[in-house]
């Protein structure tokens, strides 16, 4: 389409932030919109690799320089020398390795759960072939003993994820109520692991009745929900975005959008004894 090939005029490109069609970023102008946080929670502190919560094991550390699963949040520098440096870019291994969780976090599960273990997970974008073995489970706080779970074989960025009930995995000995959870790639180049989220009940959820991720959100330093026994619930809030003409939309204030009140349209007088010098 041609709005997604804007003409070359030696200009930065960009996405509107609604639509996703590219546009010269003078093209492009921050309004304020409302939209609908749906609903989500994560029980892991961090959602991505920090090297205290999350550790990787055997594999060598390639840097960020993935583009990983939201590719137009990076970008790539050259320098004098011709050599490729990422911003923004997703922390990367080369070589097969494990992934893991090293510090553990609380939730002290009763035997009447189920929970919903996902993360995504991909080759670097460089890779000769692309093709990758994940495994997925639970294991002990130094990762010398592992149970898997599931078992992905993928081609490119996939969202890989289990759901087991607490009793089961308290049956293999590796915790109970609380777990260290895993990934091992296998594959020939390297690979990046990236929003990693723990939901509960997952299955009680209309819809989710196989214990499928639901909304990905992101954590650092705290995990969000709402309740941990009760269903999610959406939020409406306003942000910032980015947006070409075409999206950009008029905010109209709550009461042209939902009808005048009886209120007085200015405020009435303060008393004298009320008022302070």
């Amino acid at each position: 389409m041609t709005r997604n090939k804007p003409p070359a005029l030696a200009m930065q490109l960009d996405r509107c932030d609604v639509c996703g069609d590219k546009y010269h970023r003078a093209d492009l102008v921050r309004t304020q919109v409302e939209f609908l946080n749906m609903k989500a929670e994560n029980f892991f502190l961090y959602s991505s690799y920090d090297g205290t919560n999350w550790v990787v094991d055997t594999a060598s550390d390639a840097g960020s320089t993935s583009y990983g699963n939201r590719c137009d949040n990076a970008r790539t520098t050259l320098d004098s020398d011709n050599d490729i440096s990422y911003i923004n870019g997703v922390q990367t291994w080369t070589g097969d390795g494990v992934f893991r969780l090293d510090v553990i976090t609380d939730l002290s599960l009763s035997s009447t759960y189920d929970l919903t273990f996902s993360a995504q997970v991909g080759p670097h974008e460089q890779n000769t072939s692309p093709e990758m073995t994940v495994e997925m489970g639970i294991t002990n706080n130094d990762g010398s003993v592992t149970q898997a779970i599931k078992t992905f074989t993928i081609k490119g960025t996939t969202r890989v994820w289990f759901n087991e009930e607490v009793a089961t995995l308290n049956g293999y000995g590796l915790g109970t109520g609380d777990y260290y959870f895993y990934l091992e790639i296998t594959n020939d180049g390297s690979w990046w692991v990236d929003e990693l989220q723990l939901e509960l009940n997952v299955n009680s959820l209309p819809g989710h009745e196989q214990g499928r991720p639901e909304n990905f959100v992101r954590t650092s330093g705290s995990f969000v929900s709402s309740s941990i026994n009760d269903e999610l619930s959406e939020q409406q809030l306003m942000t910032s975005r980015k947006v070409c003409k075409n999206c950009a939309e008029y905010i109209l204030s709550k009461s042209e959008r939902f009808g005048r009140t009886e209120e007085s349209p200015i405020d009435e007088p303060v008393d004298s004894w009320a008022q302070e010098i």
